[in-house]
Protein backbone atom coordinates (compact mmCIF):
# COMPACT_ATOMS: atom_id res chain seq x y z
CA UNK A 1 0.00 0.00 0.00
CA UNK A 2 0.79 3.45 -0.53
CA UNK A 3 1.03 6.70 1.69
CA UNK A 4 -0.17 9.98 0.26
CA UNK A 5 0.75 13.23 2.38
CA UNK A 6 -0.68 16.42 1.28
CA UNK A 7 -0.92 20.19 3.05
CA UNK A 8 -4.37 22.14 3.40
CA UNK A 9 -3.46 25.58 3.61
CA UNK A 10 -6.38 27.51 4.60
CA UNK A 11 -7.24 30.67 2.36
CA UNK A 12 -10.75 31.29 3.98
CA UNK A 13 -12.09 30.47 7.31
CA UNK A 14 -13.16 26.55 7.54
CA UNK A 15 -15.86 25.48 8.96
CA UNK A 16 -15.54 22.06 9.67
CA UNK A 17 -18.37 21.92 12.31
CA UNK A 18 -18.71 19.46 15.73
CA UNK A 19 -21.11 19.12 18.11
CA UNK A 20 -19.49 21.71 20.49
CA UNK A 21 -21.22 25.07 21.53
CA UNK A 22 -24.40 26.90 21.94
CA UNK A 23 -28.00 25.61 19.32
CA UNK A 24 -27.32 28.79 17.36
CA UNK A 25 -23.54 28.44 17.07
CA UNK A 26 -21.46 26.13 14.78
CA UNK A 27 -17.61 25.52 16.26
CA UNK A 28 -15.29 23.86 14.45
CA UNK A 29 -13.03 20.61 15.23
CA UNK A 30 -9.74 21.99 15.64
CA UNK A 31 -8.86 20.16 12.36
CA UNK A 32 -9.85 18.90 9.36
CA UNK A 33 -11.93 15.65 9.40
CA UNK A 34 -10.55 12.80 7.06
CA UNK A 35 -14.73 12.65 6.10
CA UNK A 36 -14.53 16.09 5.11
CA UNK A 37 -11.94 15.35 3.12
CA UNK A 38 -12.90 12.04 1.10
CA UNK A 39 -16.32 13.60 0.34
CA UNK A 40 -14.73 16.51 -1.69
CA UNK A 41 -12.56 13.97 -3.58
CA UNK A 42 -15.84 11.66 -4.59
CA UNK A 43 -17.09 15.12 -6.05
CA UNK A 44 -14.46 15.38 -8.05
CA UNK A 45 -14.53 12.09 -9.31
CA UNK A 46 -18.02 12.41 -10.06
CA UNK A 47 -17.55 15.39 -11.85
CA UNK A 48 -14.86 13.71 -14.50
CA UNK A 49 -17.16 10.55 -14.92
CA UNK A 50 -19.95 12.12 -15.84
CA UNK A 51 -20.93 8.52 -17.42
CA UNK A 52 -21.67 7.09 -13.74
CA UNK A 53 -25.10 6.42 -13.09
CA UNK A 54 -26.91 8.36 -10.07
CA UNK A 55 -26.46 5.78 -7.58
CA UNK A 56 -23.05 4.97 -8.20
CA UNK A 57 -23.30 1.55 -5.72
CA UNK A 58 -25.82 0.23 -8.34
CA UNK A 59 -23.96 -2.39 -9.78
CA UNK A 60 -20.88 -3.26 -7.77
CA UNK A 61 -19.33 -4.64 -10.58
CA UNK A 62 -18.74 -2.45 -13.37
CA UNK A 63 -18.17 0.50 -10.52
CA UNK A 64 -15.43 -1.20 -8.74
CA UNK A 65 -13.27 1.50 -9.15
CA UNK A 66 -15.48 4.22 -6.78
CA UNK A 67 -16.26 1.27 -4.74
CA UNK A 68 -12.73 0.69 -3.61
CA UNK A 69 -11.84 4.08 -3.68
CA UNK A 70 -14.33 5.59 -1.58
CA UNK A 71 -16.60 2.96 0.26
CA UNK A 72 -15.13 -0.55 0.97
CA UNK A 73 -12.24 0.42 3.35
CA UNK A 74 -9.26 -0.14 1.29
CA UNK A 75 -8.36 3.61 1.37
CA UNK A 76 -8.37 5.59 4.35
CA UNK A 77 -8.82 9.25 4.53
CA UNK A 78 -7.03 10.60 7.70
CA UNK A 79 -7.50 13.39 9.86
CA UNK A 80 -5.74 16.71 8.39
CA UNK A 81 -4.10 18.01 11.73
CA UNK A 82 -1.95 21.37 11.82
CA UNK A 83 1.54 21.02 10.15
CA UNK A 84 4.86 21.65 12.10
CA UNK A 85 6.79 23.90 9.13
CA UNK A 86 10.26 23.71 11.04
CA UNK A 87 9.94 20.05 11.73
CA UNK A 88 7.86 19.21 8.57
CA UNK A 89 6.02 16.93 10.75
CA UNK A 90 2.22 16.32 11.01
CA UNK A 91 1.06 17.22 14.75
CA UNK A 92 -0.93 14.62 16.73
CA UNK A 93 -3.69 15.02 19.19
CA UNK A 94 -2.01 15.80 23.07
CA UNK A 95 -2.25 12.26 25.11
CA UNK A 96 -5.02 12.63 28.25
CA UNK A 97 -2.55 11.23 30.58
CA UNK A 98 -0.45 14.75 30.49
CA UNK A 99 -0.75 17.35 33.10
CA UNK A 100 0.60 20.09 34.19
CA UNK A 101 0.66 22.27 37.34
CA UNK A 102 -2.39 24.35 37.74
CA UNK A 103 -1.00 27.43 38.82
CA UNK A 104 1.91 27.68 35.54
CA UNK A 105 0.83 28.38 31.63
CA UNK A 106 2.93 27.71 28.45
CA UNK A 107 5.74 30.07 28.53
CA UNK A 108 6.03 32.87 26.11
CA UNK A 109 9.35 34.55 24.20
CA UNK A 110 12.47 33.46 26.41
CA UNK A 111 10.50 32.17 29.62
CA UNK A 112 11.27 28.69 31.02
CA UNK A 113 9.55 25.46 29.51
CA UNK A 114 6.12 24.21 31.02
CA UNK A 115 6.65 20.90 32.96
CA UNK A 116 4.49 18.57 31.58
CA UNK A 117 3.84 15.24 33.59
CA UNK A 118 3.19 11.93 32.25
CA UNK A 119 0.15 10.58 34.99
CA UNK A 120 0.27 6.91 32.72
CA UNK A 121 4.35 6.51 34.53
CA UNK A 122 3.42 8.15 38.17
CA UNK A 123 1.64 10.69 40.01
CA UNK A 124 3.94 13.47 41.14
CA UNK A 125 3.19 14.23 44.81
CA UNK A 126 2.01 17.44 46.25
CA UNK A 127 0.97 19.11 42.86
CA UNK A 128 -2.25 20.18 42.26
CA UNK A 129 -2.87 19.42 38.41
CA UNK A 130 -4.61 20.60 35.69
CA UNK A 131 -4.95 19.06 32.64
CA UNK A 132 -3.65 20.62 28.98
CA UNK A 133 -5.49 23.52 27.00
CA UNK A 134 -4.15 22.72 23.61
CA UNK A 135 -4.85 19.75 21.66
CA UNK A 136 -2.32 19.10 19.19
CA UNK A 137 1.83 18.17 19.46
CA UNK A 138 5.11 17.12 18.32
CA UNK A 139 7.25 15.14 20.25
CA UNK A 140 11.39 14.65 20.16
CA UNK A 141 11.91 12.56 22.95
CA UNK A 142 11.48 14.72 25.95
CA UNK A 143 11.02 17.55 23.92
CA UNK A 144 7.19 18.80 23.20
CA UNK A 145 5.86 21.72 20.86
CA UNK A 146 2.13 22.22 22.15
CA UNK A 147 -0.12 24.07 19.26
CA UNK A 148 -3.26 25.39 19.36
CA UNK A 149 -5.37 26.19 16.58
CA UNK A 150 -6.16 29.75 15.48
CA UNK A 151 -9.86 30.48 15.14
CA UNK A 152 -11.98 33.34 13.54
CA UNK A 153 -15.25 33.83 15.23
CA UNK A 154 -17.86 35.96 13.21
CA UNK A 155 -21.96 36.51 14.16
CA UNK A 156 -24.40 36.67 11.63
CA UNK A 157 -27.95 37.71 11.29
CA UNK A 158 -30.44 35.35 9.56
CA UNK A 159 -31.53 37.93 7.05
CA UNK A 160 -34.99 38.12 4.63
CA UNK A 161 -33.66 37.05 1.56
CA UNK A 162 -36.21 39.42 -0.46
CA UNK A 163 -35.50 42.54 2.20
CA UNK A 164 -32.20 41.53 2.86
CA UNK A 165 -32.29 42.43 5.87
CA UNK A 166 -33.90 41.04 8.94
CA UNK A 167 -37.17 41.32 10.00
CA UNK A 168 -40.24 41.07 12.28
CA UNK A 169 -43.05 38.38 13.29
CA UNK A 170 -46.21 40.01 11.78
CA UNK A 171 -49.13 39.50 13.55
CA UNK A 172 -52.93 39.99 12.56
CA UNK A 173 -54.43 43.18 15.26
CA UNK A 174 -57.32 41.43 16.18
CA UNK A 175 -56.16 37.38 16.44
CA UNK A 176 -52.71 37.98 17.59
CA UNK A 177 -52.17 35.40 15.45
CA UNK A 178 -48.54 35.10 13.54
CA UNK A 179 -48.97 35.59 10.17
CA UNK A 180 -45.61 35.67 8.80
CA UNK A 181 -42.70 34.18 11.04
CA UNK A 182 -39.37 36.95 11.23
CA UNK A 183 -36.18 36.24 10.29
CA UNK A 184 -33.66 37.57 12.76
CA UNK A 185 -31.78 34.77 14.47
CA UNK A 186 -28.11 35.40 15.59
CA UNK A 187 -25.99 32.85 15.52
CA UNK A 188 -21.70 32.58 15.50
CA UNK A 189 -19.37 30.37 13.62
CA UNK A 190 -16.07 29.86 15.32
CA UNK A 191 -14.14 28.81 12.50
CA UNK A 192 -10.70 27.83 11.77
CA UNK A 193 -8.37 30.68 10.59
CA UNK A 194 -7.01 31.59 7.34
CA UNK A 195 -3.08 30.96 6.72
CA UNK A 196 -3.09 27.79 8.39
CA UNK A 197 -1.81 24.66 7.43
CA UNK A 198 -2.88 21.07 8.20
CA UNK A 199 -0.99 17.55 6.62
CA UNK A 200 -3.39 15.38 5.27
CA UNK A 201 -2.45 11.76 5.07
CA UNK A 202 -4.54 9.40 2.37
CA UNK A 203 -3.36 5.20 2.62
CA UNK A 204 -4.60 3.77 -0.48
CA UNK A 205 -3.70 0.63 -2.63
CA UNK A 206 -0.47 1.11 -5.32
CA UNK A 207 -3.17 0.93 -8.13
CA UNK A 208 -4.98 3.59 -7.03
CA UNK A 209 -2.07 5.67 -6.09
CA UNK A 210 -2.00 8.09 -9.39
CA UNK A 211 -5.75 8.01 -9.08
CA UNK A 212 -6.17 9.38 -6.04
CA UNK A 213 -2.90 12.19 -6.71
CA UNK A 214 -5.06 13.17 -9.91
CA UNK A 215 -7.83 13.97 -7.70
CA UNK A 216 -6.13 16.30 -5.89
CA UNK A 217 -5.55 18.53 -8.39
CA UNK A 218 -6.15 21.44 -8.99
CA UNK A 219 -4.72 23.19 -5.84
CA UNK A 220 -8.19 25.12 -4.91
CA UNK A 221 -10.94 23.26 -3.06
CA UNK A 222 -13.33 24.13 -1.12
CA UNK A 223 -14.21 22.04 2.43
CA UNK A 224 -16.74 22.39 5.37
CA UNK A 225 -20.29 24.51 5.63
CA UNK A 226 -20.97 27.90 4.38
CA UNK A 227 -19.43 27.82 1.05
CA UNK A 228 -21.54 30.81 -0.48
CA UNK A 229 -20.99 32.81 2.60
CA UNK A 230 -16.75 33.29 2.10
CA UNK A 231 -15.82 29.67 4.00
CA UNK A 232 -14.17 26.71 2.99
CA UNK A 233 -11.10 27.79 0.45
CA UNK A 234 -8.23 25.58 0.73
CA UNK A 235 -4.90 25.57 -1.21
CA UNK A 236 -3.85 21.74 -1.82
CA UNK A 237 0.24 21.03 -2.02
CA UNK A 238 0.78 17.64 -2.53
CA UNK A 239 4.29 16.16 -0.71
CA UNK A 240 6.66 14.02 -2.86
CA UNK A 241 4.57 13.87 -5.75
CA UNK A 242 4.72 11.04 -8.42
CA UNK A 243 6.52 9.28 -5.28
CA UNK A 244 4.77 8.15 -2.75
CA UNK A 245 6.23 6.64 0.21
CA UNK A 246 5.34 2.66 1.24
CA UNK A 247 2.89 1.97 3.95
CA UNK A 248 5.47 -0.78 5.36
CA UNK A 249 8.15 2.68 5.83
CA UNK A 250 5.93 5.18 7.26
CA UNK A 251 3.54 5.33 10.47
CA UNK A 252 2.01 8.23 12.05
CA UNK A 253 3.97 8.63 15.13
CA UNK A 254 7.10 9.10 12.86
CA UNK A 255 8.88 6.35 14.74
CA UNK A 256 10.69 4.16 12.00
CA UNK A 257 11.62 1.32 13.85
CA UNK A 258 8.96 -0.87 15.73
CA UNK A 259 11.77 -2.63 17.56
CA UNK A 260 12.25 0.52 19.27
CA UNK A 261 8.96 0.43 20.85
CA UNK A 262 9.72 -3.70 22.29
CA UNK A 263 10.31 -4.53 25.62
CA UNK A 264 8.63 -1.93 27.81
CA UNK A 265 7.73 -2.47 30.64
CA UNK A 266 3.98 -1.36 29.96
CA UNK A 267 1.84 -1.95 26.61
CA UNK A 268 0.16 1.82 26.14
CA UNK A 269 -2.05 2.55 23.44
CA UNK A 270 -2.97 6.29 22.75
CA UNK A 271 -5.87 6.85 20.56
CA UNK A 272 -4.43 9.60 17.28
CA UNK A 273 -8.03 10.13 16.42
CA UNK A 274 -12.01 9.93 17.76
CA UNK A 275 -12.75 5.91 18.02
CA UNK A 276 -16.37 4.93 17.77
CA UNK A 277 -16.62 1.32 18.97
CA UNK A 278 -19.70 -0.91 19.07
CA UNK A 279 -20.35 -3.28 22.44
CA UNK A 280 -22.13 -6.79 22.73
CA UNK A 281 -25.45 -5.48 21.54
CA UNK A 282 -24.10 -3.40 18.81
CA UNK A 283 -24.80 -0.27 20.38
CA UNK A 284 -22.25 2.51 19.75
CA UNK A 285 -20.66 3.04 23.41
CA UNK A 286 -17.42 4.94 24.73
CA UNK A 287 -16.77 2.09 27.44
CA UNK A 288 -13.37 1.94 27.69
CA UNK A 289 -13.34 -1.87 28.22
CA UNK A 290 -14.32 -2.13 24.38
CA UNK A 291 -10.71 -0.87 23.49
CA UNK A 292 -9.79 -4.39 24.93
CA UNK A 293 -12.06 -5.95 23.08
CA UNK A 294 -11.37 -4.53 19.83
CA UNK A 295 -7.64 -5.16 20.06
CA UNK A 296 -7.86 -8.55 21.09
CA UNK A 297 -10.39 -9.35 18.03
CA UNK A 298 -8.25 -7.67 15.81
CA UNK A 299 -5.10 -9.44 17.00
CA UNK A 300 -6.59 -12.41 18.24
CA UNK A 301 -4.44 -12.33 21.29
CA UNK A 302 -5.62 -12.12 24.88
CA UNK A 303 -5.36 -9.21 27.24
CA UNK A 304 -5.44 -8.10 30.58
CA UNK A 305 -7.52 -5.70 32.42
CA UNK A 306 -6.09 -2.00 31.84
CA UNK A 307 -4.36 -0.72 34.78
CA UNK A 308 -4.64 2.82 33.86
CA UNK A 309 -7.07 4.52 31.78
CA UNK A 310 -6.99 8.26 31.05
CA UNK A 311 -10.10 9.00 28.31
CA UNK A 312 -12.76 11.45 27.57
CA UNK A 313 -15.65 11.18 25.62
CA UNK A 314 -17.56 12.85 22.63
CA UNK A 315 -20.18 12.76 20.07
CA UNK A 316 -19.44 12.58 16.19
CA UNK A 317 -21.90 12.66 13.46
CA UNK A 318 -21.40 14.12 10.00
CA UNK A 319 -23.45 15.22 7.22
CA UNK A 320 -24.30 13.18 4.05
CA UNK A 321 -24.24 15.76 0.94
CA UNK A 322 -26.24 12.81 -1.25
CA UNK A 323 -29.12 12.76 0.94
CA UNK A 324 -28.89 16.62 2.61
CA UNK A 325 -29.12 14.87 5.83
CA UNK A 326 -26.79 14.34 8.70
CA UNK A 327 -25.28 11.29 9.98
CA UNK A 328 -26.60 9.47 12.98
CA UNK A 329 -24.82 11.12 16.35
CA UNK A 330 -22.91 8.31 18.17
CA UNK A 331 -21.18 8.42 21.37
CA UNK A 332 -17.07 7.82 20.73
CA UNK A 333 -13.90 7.34 22.89
CA UNK A 334 -11.68 11.21 22.33
CA UNK A 335 -8.48 11.42 20.83
CA UNK A 336 -5.68 11.27 23.11
CA UNK A 337 -7.13 8.61 25.24
CA UNK A 338 -4.52 6.39 26.89
CA UNK A 339 -4.70 2.82 27.97
CA UNK A 340 -1.97 0.64 30.04
CA UNK A 341 -2.18 -2.56 29.83
CA UNK A 342 0.85 -5.26 31.51
CA UNK A 343 1.60 -6.77 28.66
CA UNK A 344 3.75 -7.25 25.49
CA UNK A 345 2.83 -6.86 21.52
CA UNK A 346 5.68 -8.23 18.69
CA UNK A 347 6.50 -6.19 15.77
CA UNK A 348 3.83 -7.44 13.31
CA UNK A 349 1.18 -6.84 15.84
CA UNK A 350 2.19 -2.78 16.62
CA UNK A 351 2.50 -2.90 12.52
CA UNK A 352 -1.30 -4.28 11.93
CA UNK A 353 -3.05 -2.28 14.88
CA UNK A 354 -1.48 1.14 13.52
CA UNK A 355 -1.93 0.04 9.59
CA UNK A 356 -5.60 -1.03 10.03
CA UNK A 357 -7.04 0.79 13.58
CA UNK A 358 -9.62 -0.45 15.04
CA UNK A 359 -13.97 0.19 15.25
CA UNK A 360 -15.91 1.81 13.11
CA UNK A 361 -15.75 4.33 10.24
CA UNK A 362 -12.07 3.88 9.47
CA UNK A 363 -12.15 4.92 6.34
CA UNK A 364 -13.25 8.40 7.69
CA UNK A 365 -9.92 8.36 9.76
CA UNK A 366 -11.44 7.55 12.75
CA UNK A 367 -10.05 4.52 14.80
CA UNK A 368 -6.45 5.70 14.56
CA UNK A 369 -4.00 4.15 17.36
CA UNK A 370 -0.34 4.34 18.00
CA UNK A 371 1.49 1.96 20.33
CA UNK A 372 4.39 2.80 22.85
CA UNK A 373 3.95 6.29 21.11
CA UNK A 374 5.97 7.85 24.06
CA UNK A 375 9.27 7.36 26.44
CA UNK A 376 9.17 5.80 29.58
CA UNK A 377 9.34 9.47 30.66
CA UNK A 378 7.87 10.60 34.11
CA UNK A 379 8.29 14.17 32.51
CA UNK A 380 8.35 16.31 29.71
CA UNK A 381 9.29 20.24 28.98
CA UNK A 382 6.58 21.90 26.59
CA UNK A 383 7.27 24.92 24.41
CA UNK A 384 4.88 27.03 22.15
CA UNK A 385 6.15 26.69 18.40
CA UNK A 386 8.42 29.29 16.94
CA UNK A 387 6.82 32.15 15.44
CA UNK A 388 7.68 31.73 11.44
CA UNK A 389 9.74 34.90 10.45
CA UNK A 390 9.29 36.49 7.13
CA UNK A 391 12.30 34.55 4.97
CA UNK A 392 12.44 37.97 2.48
CA UNK A 393 13.38 40.15 4.80
CA UNK A 394 17.09 40.05 6.27
CA UNK A 395 17.19 42.22 9.10
CA UNK A 396 20.63 42.73 10.74
CA UNK A 397 20.95 41.19 14.59
CA UNK A 398 21.29 44.90 16.29
CA UNK A 399 17.99 46.60 14.14
CA UNK A 400 16.09 43.39 15.90
CA UNK A 401 15.05 45.12 19.50
CA UNK A 402 14.86 48.49 17.79
CA UNK A 403 11.97 46.78 14.89
CA UNK A 404 10.64 44.88 18.15
CA UNK A 405 9.77 47.78 19.84
CA UNK A 406 8.26 49.59 16.32
CA UNK A 407 5.90 46.69 16.07
CA UNK A 408 4.99 46.89 19.97
CA UNK A 409 3.98 50.73 19.66
CA UNK A 410 1.92 49.75 16.50
CA UNK A 411 0.40 46.82 18.59
CA UNK A 412 -0.33 49.18 21.28
CA UNK A 413 -2.05 51.90 18.50
CA UNK A 414 -4.30 48.98 17.09
CA UNK A 415 -5.57 48.56 20.28
CA UNK A 416 -6.21 51.85 21.42
CA UNK A 417 -8.38 52.23 18.45
CA UNK A 418 -9.99 48.72 18.88
CA UNK A 419 -10.60 49.75 22.55
CA UNK A 420 -12.37 52.80 21.07
CA UNK A 421 -14.38 51.68 18.98
CA UNK A 422 -15.72 48.80 21.48
CA UNK A 423 -16.90 51.08 23.80
CA UNK A 424 -18.71 53.43 20.88
CA UNK A 425 -20.75 49.91 20.26
CA UNK A 426 -21.36 49.75 24.68
CA UNK A 427 -24.33 50.88 26.04
CA UNK A 428 -25.84 50.98 29.62
CA UNK A 429 -29.31 50.07 30.84
CA UNK A 430 -31.05 50.07 34.01
CA UNK A 431 -33.00 47.21 35.47
CA UNK A 432 -34.58 49.76 37.29
CA UNK A 433 -34.76 53.18 37.88
CA UNK A 434 -35.02 53.93 41.50
CA UNK A 435 -31.63 50.96 42.10
CA UNK A 436 -29.46 52.84 39.32
CA UNK A 437 -25.99 52.38 39.79
CA UNK A 438 -24.56 55.35 42.02
CA UNK A 439 -21.55 57.89 40.57
CA UNK A 440 -19.95 56.94 43.81
CA UNK A 441 -19.80 53.30 43.14
CA UNK A 442 -18.75 53.57 39.62
CA UNK A 443 -15.95 56.44 40.44
CA UNK A 444 -14.77 53.38 43.44
CA UNK A 445 -14.62 50.91 40.28
CA UNK A 446 -12.33 53.37 38.36
CA UNK A 447 -10.03 53.56 40.91
CA UNK A 448 -9.97 50.05 41.65
CA UNK A 449 -9.12 49.40 38.20
CA UNK A 450 -6.17 51.99 37.85
CA UNK A 451 -4.64 50.68 40.68
CA UNK A 452 -4.51 46.95 39.04
CA UNK A 453 -2.96 48.19 36.22
CA UNK A 454 -0.63 50.17 38.40
CA UNK A 455 0.14 47.12 39.98
CA UNK A 456 -0.52 44.65 36.69
CA UNK A 457 -2.86 42.20 38.33
CA UNK A 458 -6.19 41.54 38.36
CA UNK A 459 -6.47 40.99 42.17
CA UNK A 460 -7.48 44.45 43.42
CA UNK A 461 -10.98 44.54 41.01
CA UNK A 462 -11.87 40.88 41.62
CA UNK A 463 -11.27 41.21 45.30
CA UNK A 464 -13.43 44.71 45.31
CA UNK A 465 -16.32 42.92 43.45
CA UNK A 466 -16.36 40.15 46.06
CA UNK A 467 -16.57 42.46 49.24
CA UNK A 468 -19.37 44.98 48.27
CA UNK A 469 -21.69 45.56 50.36
CA UNK A 470 -25.34 43.87 49.67
CA UNK A 471 -26.40 47.73 48.98
CA UNK A 472 -23.73 48.46 46.40
CA UNK A 473 -24.06 44.65 45.08
CA UNK A 474 -27.92 45.58 44.62
CA UNK A 475 -26.94 48.24 42.54
CA UNK A 476 -24.23 46.09 39.78
CA UNK A 477 -26.68 43.76 39.74
CA UNK A 478 -29.54 46.37 38.52
CA UNK A 479 -26.96 47.65 35.64
CA UNK A 480 -26.55 45.76 32.26
CA UNK A 481 -23.66 46.22 30.01
CA UNK A 482 -24.84 45.44 26.11
CA UNK A 483 -22.76 45.60 23.26
CA UNK A 484 -19.47 42.99 24.68
CA UNK A 485 -21.60 39.66 24.61
CA UNK A 486 -24.24 38.58 22.81
CA UNK A 487 -26.61 38.88 25.93
CA UNK A 488 -27.17 41.77 28.04
CA UNK A 489 -24.97 41.09 31.07
CA UNK A 490 -25.02 42.52 34.37
CA UNK A 491 -22.05 44.44 35.49
CA UNK A 492 -20.30 42.69 37.81
CA UNK A 493 -20.68 39.69 36.01
CA UNK A 494 -19.48 41.47 32.61
CA UNK A 495 -16.41 42.33 34.59
CA UNK A 496 -15.58 39.35 35.99
CA UNK A 497 -16.09 37.57 32.41
CA UNK A 498 -14.08 40.08 30.71
CA UNK A 499 -10.97 39.74 33.12
CA UNK A 500 -11.18 35.90 33.50
CA UNK A 501 -11.67 35.61 29.03
CA UNK A 502 -10.00 38.77 27.72
CA UNK A 503 -8.80 37.24 24.25
CA UNK A 504 -9.77 33.77 22.16
CA UNK A 505 -13.25 32.87 23.69
CA UNK A 506 -16.91 33.51 22.00
CA UNK A 507 -17.20 35.54 25.18
CA UNK A 508 -14.35 37.82 24.85
CA UNK A 509 -14.00 41.35 24.05
CA UNK A 510 -11.43 40.83 21.32
CA UNK A 511 -12.64 38.11 19.61
CA UNK A 512 -10.22 37.37 16.90
CA UNK A 513 -6.58 38.47 18.33
CA UNK A 514 -4.66 37.23 15.34
CA UNK A 515 -6.11 40.16 13.42
CA UNK A 516 -4.22 42.58 15.74
CA UNK A 517 -0.55 40.81 14.92
CA UNK A 518 2.49 43.35 13.49
CA UNK A 519 5.20 42.41 12.25
CA UNK A 520 8.10 44.82 10.97
CA UNK A 521 10.86 43.80 8.70
CA UNK A 522 10.55 40.38 9.57
CA UNK A 523 9.66 40.84 13.70
CA UNK A 524 6.38 40.19 15.11
CA UNK A 525 4.37 41.01 18.04
CA UNK A 526 1.46 39.40 18.76
CA UNK A 527 -1.24 39.75 21.73
CA UNK A 528 -0.29 38.63 24.74
CA UNK A 529 -2.87 37.78 27.50
CA UNK A 530 -0.69 40.84 29.80
CA UNK A 531 -1.18 42.70 27.34
CA UNK A 532 -4.98 42.16 26.76
CA UNK A 533 -5.61 42.41 30.76
CA UNK A 534 -3.90 45.54 30.50
CA UNK A 535 -6.23 46.75 27.95
CA UNK A 536 -9.35 45.12 29.40
CA UNK A 537 -8.53 47.11 32.61
CA UNK A 538 -8.51 50.24 30.12
CA UNK A 539 -11.92 48.63 28.87
CA UNK A 540 -13.62 48.45 32.83
CA UNK A 541 -12.46 51.87 33.10
CA UNK A 542 -13.59 53.00 30.06
CA UNK A 543 -17.49 51.76 31.07
CA UNK A 544 -17.75 53.06 34.35
CA UNK A 545 -16.93 57.04 32.65
CA UNK A 546 -19.23 55.79 30.27
CA UNK A 547 -21.93 54.64 33.23
CA UNK A 548 -21.49 57.89 34.74
CA UNK A 549 -21.96 60.00 31.82
CA UNK A 550 -25.15 58.51 31.03
CA UNK A 551 -25.93 58.46 33.96
CA UNK A 552 -26.03 62.29 34.30
CA UNK A 553 -27.54 63.66 30.84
Amino acid sequence: MKVITFLLETQQPVLATSFQGDPNSDVSYAYIPGSMIRGALIGRYLKRHPELPEDILSDADINKEVKRLFFDGNTRYLNAYLFCEKQKKRTLPVPLSWYRNKDEELPQNQEPALDVYDLSQSEPEQVSLKGLSEKLCTVNERQVVLYRENRRINIHTARDRTKGRSSATKRDPATNQVIQEGEGTIFRYEALDVKQTFQGVILCEDKDAQTIESLLKPTDIWLGGSRSAGYGHIKIEILSPDKPQELDNWNEIQIKKPEDRLNRKKLKITLLSDVILRDYCGQCSADPCLVKQAIEDKLLVQLPQATNVFISSTIVGGFNQKWGLPLPQVPALSAGSVFVFDAQLTTEEIKILEREGIGDRCIDGFGRIAVNWLGEYREFSATPPEPVTAKETQLEEKYHDLAGQIAENILRQKLEQFLVEKISHISINHISIRRKISNSQLSRLEIVAQQALTVQSRIPVFRLLRYLASNARNQFKNTEVLGIAERPKHLDEQIYDLLRKPIGNPESWIKNPQDLQVEVAGITRKLTLKLAREYTLRLIMAIAKKAKKEKNK
